[in-house]
């Protein structure tokens, strides 16, 4: 009991002396220091964050001292900012001119506006879009090369216990609520836990098994830091608390990944040097990636995360595979390609025009994103004019020859009919052009025909069993 009083004593002290401190600060700040210099001050403080991110890493570095820094300055630039600021302005009187208070009032208007699902569904699909123009068709690697899936991994897991490495502690104090030795084993040996960008772990898993059911080497490079919230113990180094290898145990005990297939980068804190990194550790690792890269990311930042790899990763192929989708494609957008069932649509809703938390959050987001374009820009790590992917074949490069077929319907795309062991497009012939129809489709050097079934083959020696993920040795050319 006596220890506990002294407990609360000491606690009381130090929440006393802090506001004394506090008091003294605010006291000087306001009246000894005049208004201008203020000011001045924090402009000066702000320049100088900007300044030092060109020597020091991005201000989006999670963790680093200017994220930090930097959060407290542009904090005014966010829309709950802007908005806590406005409206801190009004009750408190601060605002006399009716000008003033009409022009607040319109921001306010404006931050309500972008709370409506309705506004912050179109701000999410704008930048998905981007995303989903940059998906297309890649080149087939040179013989010995390895497909690089990269995934950007950053906070897509959660913070969570892990397997007991050390001894407990042989005489525990008492506590309130403690957790008892059953439950840690119980919370220590959780799967890991995703946030709700965790589809990019999956996606990446699939893409891996694609690859490899197409006979390819493939690997994954996983990019993710040291987790910001996380208190580095005696012992640990930078892998052991880094998100890269939380990840990397999902990928080996969920999707049963051979460890030996990734790579493991624990350096990151941005998109750019997550690049950096990655092409630093292809190359220290003297891996053959082909010049061509399947980078798996959010949508919403995978315009910024192409450009900036296609900087890096200078004439090279980058394979943009986004997920982490808030939106879906437009219904004109999908007219051409789809329809009946396929055609799916998003209903507008009477809660759409209602605001909440989640579109305000989603709205906050995509502005981030464009602020985050801009710095980016402004640093000279994008070029948002230049054309993406120089060495990635156009979507109408690709042969319709190369289209899967599908033993079990009867028909291969429109070239010709297959069935248990029929013939797709005929024995059609390869040339300098070529010709598709009934005849076969032409690839760059191989047939185009053979038989579609248990052993059918499409320009390629591939084989399509009903069950089975295909699996083939390609010709130089292009692939889906």
């Amino acid at each position: 009991m006596v220890l506990l009083l002294t407990d609360v004593f000491l606690l009381l002290t130090q929440i006393l002396l802090w506001i004394v401190v506090g008091f003294i600060i605010w006291y000087f700040l306001q009246n000894i220091l005049k208004k201008e210099f203020l000011g001045l001050l924090v402009l000066l403080l702000f320049l100088s964050v900007i300044a030092l991110s060109f020597f020091r890493g991005g201000i989006d570095e999670p963790g680093s001292i200017l994220e930090i820094v930097w959060r407290l300055l542009s904090f005014p630039l966010t829309p709950f900012g802007l908005g806590m600021i406005l409206l801190s302005a009004i009750l408190l009187g601060a605002v006399k001119a009716v000008w003033a208070k009409r022009l607040i009032m319109i921001g306010l208007v404006l931050l309500a506006i972008g709370s409506l699902p309705v506004v912050s569904y179109w701000l999410a699909q704008e930048l998905e879009i981007e995303a989903t123009e940059l998906i297309a068709p890649l080149r087939v690697l040179d013989p010995g090369a390895s497909q690089v899936i990269v995934l950007l991994g950053q906070n897509t897991t959660r913070l969570q216990l892990k397997p007991r490495r050390d001894t407990p502690p042989t005489n525990p104090p008492k506590i309130e609520r403690p957790v008892t030795p059953f439950q840690f084993e119980v919370l220590s040996q959780l799967p890991i836990q995703m946030t709700e960008a965790g589809d990019r772990i999956v996606y990446a898993a699939q893409l891996y098994r694609e690859e490899v059911g197409r006979g390819i080497d493939t690997l994954i490079a996983v990019s993710a830091g040291r987790r910001a919230d996380r208190i580095k113990k005696e012992g640990e180094n930078r892998e052991d608390i880094s998100e890269a290898r939380d990840i990397q145990t999902m990928l080996t005990r969920t999707f049963n990944i051979p460890e030996d297939d990734i790579l493991l980068d624990h350096n990151n804190g941005n998109i750019h040097s997550s690049a950096v990194e990655v092409k630093k550790l292809l190359e220290e690792r003297q891996i053959n990636y082909g010049q061509q890269i399947i980078l798996v990311g959010s949508a919403l930042n995978m315009n910024r995360a192409a450009l900036t790899f296609q900087r890096v990763f200078d004439e090279s192929c980058i394979g943009v595979r986004p997920t982490d989708f808030f939106s879906i494609p437009t219904p004109d957008s999908l007219r051409r390609v789809a329809s009946g069932r396929d055609l799916i649509e998003r209903d507008v809703l009477i809660t759409d025009i209602l605001p909440t938390v989640d579109a305000f959050w989603l709205s906050s987001k995509a502005f981030q994103e464009y602020l985050n374009a801009l710095y980016y820009f402004l640093r000279g790590w994008i070029k948002p004019l230049t054309v993406l992917n120089p060495r990635c074949p156009l979507p109408q490069q690709v042969p319709e020859s190369r289209s899967r077929i599908r033993s079990e319907t009867g028909t291969s795309s429109e070239t010709g009919v297959s069935g248990g062991t029929g013939t797709s497009g005929g024995t059609g012939t390869s040339g300098g052009t070529g010709t598709s129809g009934e005849t076969g489709t032409s690839g760059e050097t191989g047939t185009s025909g053979g038989t579609a079934g248990g052993t059918g083959t499409s320009g390629e020696t591939g084989t399509y069993g009903e069950n089975e993920s295909p699996s083939r040795t390609e010709s130089p050319g292009q692939r889906w």
